[in-house]
């Protein structure tokens, strides 16, 4: 291989590197702002009223897992749906158009306007940015090690051309001493 592709695929690694560490970073602090908010969700300020569009049960989940589709009225005037996990305990009491109490915030997130909110009496943890979060989390590993093991081959592909060999340079004597008996 041609030290110019050896370069190419270094400087590739390393700005996939970059991308994916900026996208991590953002996830990340995007996560935390979504955990601290939903941290103090559940005060009486933020109560409001839902309807019920859609009940249904998760498939192939055990223990069985049951979920509530619901929309609210957001501040400026549009309308926004959430789909939260329920325990039975609510799933049973609910019925499709029923008004339920939710406790709701509106926040920006990624720069948009949403909200997010929960079922007043759900304890059922709120879905947040966790899988994206440990996707970009996994890509930077990932590419932190090829960045480590592209470090290290482009190091000694440094060192063996600065220092060759005593091979290699055994070899360059054999080639000047026939060039310079011809």
């Amino acid at each position: 291989m041609s030290p110019r592709v050896s370069v190419w695929i270094t400087n590739a690694i390393f700005l996939s590197f970059i991308v994916v560490s900026l996208f991590y970073s953002l996830v990340y602090f995007e996560n935390q702002n979504l955990i601290i908010e939903t941290a103090n969700l559940n005060e009486e300020r933020n109560r409001s009223f839902a309807i019920v569009q859609e009940l249904s049960r998760v498939k192939n989940q055990f223990p069985i897992a049951y979920q509530c589709h619901y929309s609210f009225g957001l501040s400026n005037g549009s309308l926004h749906e959430i789909t939260e996990r329920i325990p039975y305990s609510i799933y049973k009491k609910l019925r499709l158009g029923d008004t339920i109490q939710v406790y709701k915030k509106e926040i920006r997130t990624f720069g948009k306007l949403t909200a997010i909110s929960r079922i007043k009496g759900n304890e059922e943890p709120l879905p947040l940015l966790e899988n994206l979060e440990r996707y970009f989390r996994y890509g930077f590993i990932y590419l932190l090690v090829l960045v480590g093991v592209t470090l290290v081959i482009r190091a000694l592909g440094l060192l063996s051309q600065t220092y060759p060999s005593q091979q290699k340079l055994n070899e360059i004597d054999e080639i000047v001493v026939n060039k310079s008996q011809d």
